[in-house]
């Protein structure tokens, strides 16, 4: 009887791993990225003033450029890569970064490569946090651009953050048919490049440009192109093109 008990248990396990090896294998759940973000164009701001005459081999325009000591302007950037990346990957995983080294708003075009142990000392950082993907928000320079009804504006070059003054513009309003000179345009140049903690190597990187026109004959006792904005509607303009900039740059930069 114990040997027939025996040979039985015996035909029944391999009964099994026989069922068992018979069914498909399943394929683990991937596990999701984990994204770190980190934003490298708010340390400054710029005013870029085009000029009234203009040589050959000089700069169509001046420029002055404004330190920001706080992580406001990066903190927008921030904010507004999140939302993204929550929309578009929401079982992943996120945690920002804001770290206001010099050297990496000076070498960020230079971050990826080996610019003297930085990528290095940003890799270690990020995996720490158990980070598979970088959004690194940089600044972008490219023609000034400035939309028209029928085309754009704009001369010379500008990156990153600031307000553009051109007070040579002439335009009518065919609605008011008010006429007028000059204009203020807050613009927000950036790239979002998503990197590959691993290796840090670029997956995809891309760029937006994001601006407004602000005219002096729409501010009650504004005579100036740069008083078309008060100083509170300059900030939140400046906030409105760095979020939908950044917005625009990380849904590219994360489509599949």
């Amino acid at each position: 009887m114990l040997s027939r008990k025996v040979a039985w248990a015996a035909a029944l396990v391999l009964a099994l791993a026989a069922t068992a090896s018979a069914q498909p294998a399943t394929t683990p759940s991937a596990i999701p990225p984990s994204f770190a973000l980190l934003s490298l164009v708010g340390d400054q701001f710029s005013v870029v003033m085009r000029r009234e005459e203009i040589g050959s081999n000089i700069d169509p325009n001046t420029r002055r450029t404004y330190p920001v000591d706080a992580a406001v302007l990066d903190d927008i950037a921030l904010d507004a890569a999140e939302q993204v990346v929550k929309k578009l990957r929401p079982v992943s995983p996120v945690v920002r970064f804001s770290i206001r080294d010099p050297r990496l708003f000076d070498l960020q075009d230079k971050l990826l490569d080996d610019s003297g142990g930085l990528r290095d000392a940003l890799a270690k950082l990020l995996r720490e946090q158990q980070a598979t993907r970088l959004v690194l928000v940089t600044k972008w320079r490219d023609n000034a651009q400035f939309k028209l009804i029928d085309g754009t504006t704009g001369t010379g070059k500008i990156s990153g953050l600031g307000f553009y003054v051109d007070t040579t513009y002439l335009y009518r309003n065919r609605e008011s048919g008010n006429q007028g000179q000059g204009f203020l345009g807050p613009y927000a140049y950036v790239t979002v490049t998503v990197v590959d903690v691993q290796t840090m190597k670029p997956i995809r990187a891309m760029q937006s440009r994001e601006s407004e026109m602000n005219l002096p004959t729409d501010t009650k006792g504004a005579i100036h192109a740069w008083d078309s904005l008060t100083p509170q509607g300059k900030v939140d303009a400046l906030e409105r093109v760095l979020r939908r900039a950044v917005e625009h740059a990380t849904t590219a930069a994360l489509a599949e």
